[in-house]
């Protein structure tokens, strides 16, 4: 409970413990609902068994990317009241943009598999509220020329960036700034001929991804942009200065 565990995922996990055929029935029904399996008594081991924490949590990433967004919100609420009450107070204050962020890469074949429990949302989520982002230690990998990072991101959002491009819309329009700025728009053309470039289209990415998270890794940045708009963007990159 402290850990943030669903019970409902701990459920699932003693069930792999009861039943040796639950796990590959789970593993083919991942939507399927505990009482939709059908317990069989001769499956279960007559020996003793560990209790494998990394299993409990491999189940539990598992059952909350499968949430809604609206399911994880209301389930993860409650959770946070207790024990992250900073955290709680934004999600009640932002219901529907805190939803929007759970939404990124949630409803697609494969969805995002980030929280293995209720305790790991705030380090996936804090930056996307400005009372928590307080623009330190930002994560710049390749490039970390102060002075290229604000032409990568002048360049960026004053020639290219437009809020109402479609996803593959804006991932042209990234590419064709790597050209602008001497980056290889095609992997495949960097990692023939590296020497011919500055870096690539990833290590602009990262760049755009970091000044505005500080984070190298998140979900979706297209996604992202949308979520936090221009003005915000905009602050965010104002404190580079």
């Amino acid at each position: 409970h402290e850990k943030g565990i669903p019970s409902e995922a701990t459920k699932l996990y003693l069930m792999t413990i009861a039943n040796s055929n639950f796990e590959e029935w789970l593993s083919n029904n991942p939507l399927g609902k505990l009482s939709d399996f059908k317990m069989d008594f001769s499956k279960m081991s007559e020996s003793g068994t560990l209790f494998d924490v990394e299993k409990l949590f491999n189940i539990t990433k598992n059952y909350i990317s499968h949430m809604t967004s609206e399911e994880l919100y209301d389930e993860a609420l409650p959770w946070m009241r207790e024990f992250d009450k900073e955290l709680y107070e934004l999600m009640v204050k932002y219901p529907e943009y805190t939803k929007q962020i759970f939404s990124i890469e949630r409803y697609q074949e494969k969805p995002r598999k980030d929280y293995s429990s209720f305790s790991d949302i705030r380090n996936g989520i804090w930056y996307m509220y400005d009372e928590l982002f307080k623009g330190e230690n930002y994560e710049y990998q390749k490039i970390t020329d102060k002075d290229e990072i604000k032409k990568i991101l002048s360049t960026y959002f004053n020639e290219y960036y437009d809020i109402s491009d479609d996803k593959e819309t804006w991932f042209n329009k990234m590419k064709m700034m790597c050209e602008e700025l001497g980056y290889a728009a095609n992997m495949k053309d960097y990692k023939k001929n590296p020497e011919n470039y500055k870096g690539n289209i990833a290590d602009i990415s990262t760049v755009i991804r970091v000044s505005i998270t500080t984070k190298s890794q998140t979900p979706d940045l297209y996604e992202i942009l949308k979520l936090l708009k221009m003005e915000r963007i905009q602050k965010r990159i104002s404190l580079l200065d």
